[in-house]
């Protein structure tokens, strides 16, 4: 049994590639992408263990921490703490 080890598709140019047209765009790894992410887990779980419970404070809690972590991630980002529009 033989391995073929390729290096791309066979109608792939790879000399075509324009590489400083194709950076890589991070991902959102800044803090106020962190953090939005974060409180939205964290909202997540409050509004899954508030349901399981049947605790309407702990289910419409979680849910305010869950749209609250996108408007805390712009927050930040209008500060300075996120990745600077292009």
């Amino acid at each position: 049994m033989s391995t073929t080890v390729r290096s791309g598709a066979p109608d792939l140019d790879q000399a075509s590639i324009d590489y400083d047209l194709v950076k890589d765009p991070g991902h959102g790894n800044t803090p106020a992408a962190w953090m939005g992410v974060f409180l939205m887990l964290l909202g997540g779980t409050i509004l899954a263990i508030g349901f399981v419970l049947d605790l309407d404070v702990l289910t419409y809690g979680g849910l305010a921490v869950v749209v609250a972590g996108p408007i805390v991630g712009l927050i930040m980002r209008a500060a300075g703490k996120g990745k600077p529009r292009s």
